[in-house]
């Protein structure tokens, strides 16, 4: 057995440069070859799995959802502010400011718009002040007044009366003086027509405040009139309970100055409207 040398070219394929041993066989002579080694067994290369991809639910339509009801929210807080001032200005202006009333409206009249706080009364125009002896506000017409014309005022809707007693500055003359409010204007025209009758008949009247201790309620001078839905009236007695005549000045006087004037102008909050001519009775 020999051992030859590499050739050239098999000292090129060895990695590190040393030599390779090649065995040649006995019978044959030829170079002898290891046998190639078994090639490894190929692995199946497994695929990845693609996964699926997650849908995230859009957050856009819950924020839409959530500014709106906070918007609401919002807006409904402001409503409510608003409407809570609003009713509170309102009230401060019904206490603070006569009532404002168009001729056929029905209001209520507050008894110190009528009448006012103080303890004197100065019509526009009078040459001297009323002092306010006292006062009186209620809802029972009948109350304010004799006979059958409390049913009849209530009849047509009478839901108030106002009225004050009041001494005039004129020989002392004293005077009973309110307002009715009735349905409706077309009510009070109704009343307005029938009051007469009631008065000379002696079936109805207003009673007077305070009320009268001694003397004969037919020698009061009466004298009333409509605007709008209202009734304006005095009653208008002397100090001595005498008789007082149709053409007496001082009655003319009070009547034109406390029903004409101030319940007119009170009523009406200022506004000027032709006044129906009063009724007056001795």
């Amino acid at each position: 057995m020999r051992y030859g040398t590499p050739s050239r070219a098999a000292h090129r394929a060895t990695a590190d440069g040393g030599l390779m041993l090649l065995v040649r066989g006995i019978g044959s002579g030829g170079q002898h070859r290891p046998p190639p080694a078994s090639p490894l067994p190929r692995i199946p290369q497994q695929r990845g799995r693609r996964r699926a991809p997650v849908t995230r639910p859009s957050v856009e339509p819950q924020r839409a959802v959530q500014w709106l009801t906070q918007g609401l929210a919002g807006v409904i807080l402001l409503g409510l502010v608003l409407m809570i001032g609003f009713m509170m200005t309102a009230s401060d202006r019904r206490q603070s400011s006569p009532t404002t009333v168009a001729p056929g409206e029905p209001a209520t009249v507050p008894l110190g718009d009528v009448f006012g706080q103080q303890d004197v009364l100065r019509p526009v125009g009078a040459t001297g002040a009323y002092r306010i002896e006292m006062r009186h506000y209620g809802t029972d017409c009948a109350e304010a007044t004799n006979g059958s014309l409390g049913a009849l005022l209530t009849g047509n809707g009478c839901s108030e009366v106002v009225r004050a007693g009041l001494l005039s500055p004129y020989e002392g003359y004293q005077v009973t003086a309110g307002v009715f409010t009735l349905a409706d204007a077309e009510a009070a025209a109704t009343v307005d027509g029938l009051v007469r009758g009631q008065v000379v008949s002696g079936n109805g009247g207003f009673r007077t405040l305070p009320e009268a201790t001694g003397g004969d309620p037919a020698s009061a001078s009466v004298g009333w009139h409509v605007r709008g839905n209202y009734l304006l009236y005095c009653v208008i007695t002397r100090p001595d309970g005498a008789l007082v005549p149709d053409d007496d000045p001082y009655a003319e006087r009070i009547t034109a100055e406390i029903v004409d004037d101030h319940l007119g102008a009170a009523v009406l909050g200022g506004r000027t409207a032709p006044p129906q001519p009063p009724g007056a009775l001795p």
